[in-house]
């Protein structure tokens, strides 16, 4: 029998801190949700989880932008439906007004109403916007052609043309030593920049600004000059590997009835019966045009459908692979809790036992 050493109070108490341990981190388990909670529980699992919780959050992210990109289309869809039941209108207007039956006091009134709806038509694109950019006049897309004069000027940086009007010039023009102003030669804008310093100037009426370290009044007489991307293209995809996995891109087009480039019918006119044989034509180039933009809107709604479809599954299954690693089987941890507590108890009366068993020395100085 030995004193200076109580080997079994020893044991007793080296598996009581052991099962202390694992009861502290059953406890955590079951109160967090988590079986993982620092690196030291799994730190394999625990890099193989953040990987997974990571790239889940960018799907999340694309998956919201498939959605806002469905809004946004909508939007567009709704304005080009509109705008071809105006060309209908017109259309019929045009077949009245060049019939022999129609005197041309009738096609002055006939005309009249045309021309309203060659403005609604021009008021229906600038009114169709989503989050300040305009979607249906041409610059949805638009981008720097990069060879602007401006882009040379030192100081000059940060360029944005998210609102500005497509294959366009702009040029700056000195008012005074603290106002610049900014043109296309038919609208501008004047506005107040510091003499010095960085500064961010913003042309916000024509959707144009920039940054600059200096003074922005050496920008007179230079140029931006913008250009057609063809497309905007909508993340759908949070993969690192090449963008024509991870983008949609759509083009909208230009559906100005006042554009060259877009329904081209400036001048066009119902009042006479030989303009109004040559509006038929020029109607019907139109409505081509605004079918054209329809039939990409529509291809390009579905495409975003089956996007969100897919990415929502990715999503989810990346989710249920991230819980597999760092949820807790809440069953199977009380189980373990519930073991973990009777042998604490177990522990912590073996512990008192070891230690009073040595009182039986003393009956050896009685």
């Amino acid at each position: 029998m030995f004193i200076q050493n109580n080997i079994n109070s020893m044991n007793a108490l080296n598996n009581l801190n052991t099962n202390e341990t694992q009861l502290t981190s059953s406890i955590q388990k079951l109160s967090s949700g988590f079986r993982l909670n620092r690196a030291g529980d799994d730190a394999a699992g625990m890099s193989i989880a953040n990987s997974l919780r990571n790239n889940g959050v960018g799907l999340q992210q694309a998956q919201q932008n498939a959605s806002q990109a469905g809004s946004l289309l909508q939007i567009a869809d709704g304005a080009t439906q509109t705008i071809s039941s105006i060309l209908d209108r017109m259309k019929q207007l045009a077949t009245e007004s060049a019939s022999a039956n129609v005197t041309d006091n009738d096609r002055q009134k006939i005309n009249a109403e045309f021309t309203q709806l060659y403005a609604e038509i021009n008021r229906t694109v600038g009114s169709t916007v989503y989050q300040g950019s305009q979607l249906l006049n041409g610059s949805f897309g638009v981008s720097d052609s990069g060879t602007g004069t401006a882009n040379a000027v030192v100081g000059f940086s940060g360029l944005s043309v998210a609102g500005a009007n497509v294959n366009s010039t702009y040029t700056f023009t000195k008012v005074d030593a603290t106002h610049l102003k900014l043109s296309d030669g038919t609208f501008s804008q004047t506005v107040t920049t510091a003499a010095t310093g960085v500064q961010t100037v913003n042309f916000d009426k024509m959707g144009i600004s920039f940054s600059f370290n200096g003074d922005p009044t050496t920008l007179d007489t230079k140029t931006i000059i913008t250009a057609n991307t063809t497309s905007a293209a909508f993340r759908v995809g949070s993969g690192a590997t090449s963008d024509s996995d991870n983008l949609v891109s759509v083009s909208l087009g230009d559906l100005r009835a006042s554009s060259a480039t877009g329904l081209n019918l400036a001048g066009v006119s119902v009042d006479t019966l030989a303009n109004a044989t040559s509006a038929l034509a020029s109607i019907t180039s139109a409505v081509s045009a605004v079918n054209t933009v329809i039939g990409s809107l529509g291809a390009a709604e579905n495409r975003l459908n089956y996007a969100s479809t897919n990415v929502a599954s990715l999503f989810q299954n990346v989710s249920a692979a991230e819980s597999v690693i760092r949820d807790t089987n809440m069953a199977q941890e009380y189980t373990n809790y519930s073991k973990l507590s009777i042998l604490q108890q177990a522990g912590t009366a073996m512990l008192a036992q070891a230690n009073s068993s040595q009182q039986s020395v003393l009956k050896l100085f009685q």
